[in-house]
């Protein structure tokens, strides 16, 4: 994985550093030009987060065989991308390959992912949207605000936490757990182009849905949680698996199965012995690789961290 945090006083500078690009970028803005890149790029997918303090102009060509989205963050004016302008609750989606041309204003912050075309029709899948040439008449698409602000802000999350410790991500399920995480809010940008409609299944159907989803975590202990992996394995749609769940367990897909693995690592800690089972390890059997996170996440469900939890011997002891 790619990881990297750079400064600049030089907007060509600033465009040389984002991998993959051919572009060049012109200050328009009067003044000492300030500037950050922050990206990483792993198997099939790069996100960076730029900002810059004076308004520039863009100009180059979008890297082949991907596709280009853009979420603006902040901006002393508006953005605008191949002549449309982009407005609050609004984000870029374009194929690669194309030229273009955009215009940011000062003390703009933008987000950007650049995903592998064939990793891109499984977010579309999972998002319940049909990738013909109707959605790539628009570059700009609008969506509601706080959806829109919601991406964006969870995937400048994400660059965040793997800049502040890039070692803990070196590890091969933990960049998975990257590109769903990235995966996921594509989703969520995609998925308001589908139209709601009437969800004809019964509920027989959708407690199947919750039924074959639970056996497939239940049986992949290891993997991380992915709802866009669990979508493709039962070929529905995300919006599909959201109102199953909803209807049958009254709660999210993700938070569902977070339960479940949660309760098989309890079981774990309750049938063994801490001499010889760690908590970490008991944790990693179920995919939590995160052991800060994992702990957190324990107490919230069970009122107590895991290492408070009574083992085999401690409850042998007080049986006596």
């Amino acid at each position: 994985m790619y990881v990297h945090h750079q400064f600049f006083d030089d907007a060509d500078a600033h465009a040389a550093a984002l991998r993959g690009w051919d572009q060049r970028y012109d200050q328009i803005g009067p003044g000492a030009f300030r500037s950050a890149v922050k990206q990483i790029a792993l198997d099939g997918v790069q996100v960076f987060h730029e900002s810059a303090n004076l308004r520039v102009v863009q100009r180059g060509q979008l890297p082949e065989n991907h596709m280009t989205f853009g979420v603006p963050l902040a901006g002393a004016g508006a953005f605008s991308f191949g002549g449309v302008r982009i407005d609050r609750g609004a984000f870029v989606m374009a194929q690669g390959g194309m030229p273009f041309e955009f215009h940011s204003p000062d003390d703009m912050a933008l987000i950007g992912v650049v995903i592998d075309s064939d990793m891109l029709q499984g977010v579309a899948d999972c998002a319940g949207v049909d990738l013909d040439d109707s959605v790539f008449r628009r570059t700009v698409l609008d969506i509601p605000n706080a959806a829109c602000t919601r991406a964006g802000v969870q995937l400048a999350t994400l660059i965040e936490r793997v800049l502040a410790q890039p070692d803990a991500f070196d590890d091969v399920h933990a960049q998975r757990a990257v590109r769903n995480q990235v995966n996921e809010a594509l989703v969520d940008l995609l998925a308001y182009h589908v139209p709601t409609s009437s969800n004809r299944l019964t509920y027989a159907c959708q407690a199947d849905i919750v039924r074959r989803i639970h056996d497939f975590v239940i049986n992949h202990p290891e993997e991380p949680i992915d709802i866009q992996s669990l979508c493709t394995q039962l070929r529905v749609s995300r919006r599909t698996v959201q109102n199953s769940f909803q209807a049958v367990v009254q709660t999210n897909p993700l938070t569902y199965l977070r339960s479940l693995r949660l309760a098989q690592v309890r079981r774990l800690l309750l049938d063994t012995r801490q001499a010889d089972l760690s908590v970490s390890d008991a944790a990693a059997q179920w995919g939590f690789v995160h052991l800060g996170h994992f702990a957190s996440a324990y107490k919230a469900q069970f009122g107590e961290l895991p290492s408070h939890t009574a083992r085999r011997t401690s409850r042998a002891s007080i049986a006596r």
